[in-house]
């Protein structure tokens, strides 16, 4: 089964009523965090995890699979935004420090992503769904 769509035609709505997450959420994994080079935020919607990350890591890589909440997304000069899946990064092998995951796992095939997650993280990456 590939990605569903569920999200694009209300994107603009999204981006309004999706809620905001506590700041010591991303100030506690940036501190488990290996380093804080790079942060791949993984089904970002339209960035609401994305840009409280970008205060604490050199670049985060926000991906979704709907091009439409990419295109609404929330502009930061150290997030890159990209149209990719969960389950099929574009991510180089070992390069991610932290993985972020907000109210979006549901979706998602669950041992494809993991193994995809183990790909691109560094030893000892973290890996944070909530």
């Amino acid at each position: 089964m590939g990605f569903q769509d569920h999200f694009s035609k209300q994107a603009e709505m999204y981006l309004k009523a999706r809620p905001t997450y506590p700041e010591e959420l991303f100030t506690y994994l940036t501190e488990q965090a290996p380093a804080n080079n790079l942060c791949w935020d993984c089904a970002t919607g339209n960035g609401q995890a994305a840009i409280s990350l970008a205060k604490h890591f050199k670049k985060i890589i926000a991906t979704d699979g709907s091009e439409q909440q990419i295109k609404n997304a929330q502009k930061r000069d150290n997030i890159e935004y990209r149209i990719s899946t969960a389950e099929k990064s574009g991510l180089p092998n070992h390069s991610v420090d932290l993985i972020t995951v907000a109210t979006a796992a549901h979706w998602f095939n669950h041992d494809v992503f993991y193994k995809e997650a183990e790909r691109v993280a560094v030893p000892g990456g973290l890996l944070a769904i909530w």
